[in-house]
């Protein structure tokens, strides 16, 4: 979910943005990163550059798109974290999906699937 006018202001990237400004790489590197919903493309891109090498999600990718459709305010790749990952150089363990009933309703009512 785009958080302002910054079409790449997804959470999870405004989260690796502020952990890169304010933390050392030695932290960042034993981190892990929590998420509602499985990282995007975009965002597991912003993950891996950051070499934070652990994400937690609850919701999956697929489960997300299966309740949104076709609506604009999710136009998704439909490209799960872990191929992302899997096309770098370094490691990045994903755990998920956890928790998909409890994470998938935060989204009822808010998207209008098509």
């Amino acid at each position: 979910m785009v958080t302002g006018p910054d079409c790449t202001g997804h959470a999870e990237t405004n989260l690796v943005r502020e952990a890169c400004a304010q933390l050392t790489a030695d932290v960042i590197a034993a981190a892990t990163l929590y998420t509602s919903t499985e990282p995007c493309a975009m965002c597991a891109g912003a993950m891996y550059w950051a070499s934070i090498p652990r994400v937690v999600f609850g919701l999956g990718e697929d489960q997300l798109y299966a309740m949104t459709g076709a609506d604009p305010k999710n136009p998704t790749l439909s490209l799960p974290c872990r191929e992302v990952f899997a096309r770098g150089q370094r490691h990045t363990e994903v755990v998920g999906p956890l928790l998909e009933d409890e994470a998938r309703a935060v989204h009822e009512g808010f998207w209008t699937p098509a």
